[in-house]
């Protein structure tokens, strides 16, 4: 369920660049990026034995 939120905020974002809202885009999109940063660095160490 929570793997769903980066796809939700991937996509409200290119809807605001879409818009011409770049600057509250670009926002969104980069929250999208952190979140699968820290979902990777979480499944990396989990699932993966990789320690960062």
């Amino acid at each position: 369920m929570y793997m769903f939120l980066p796809f939700l905020t991937a996509f409200i974002g290119l809807v605001l660049v879409w818009f011409e809202k770049r600057l509250a885009g670009l926002f969104v999109l980069a929250i999208t990026v952190g979140i699968l940063m820290f979902w990777f660095r979480i499944h990396a160490n989990n699932h993966l034995n990789l320690n960062f």
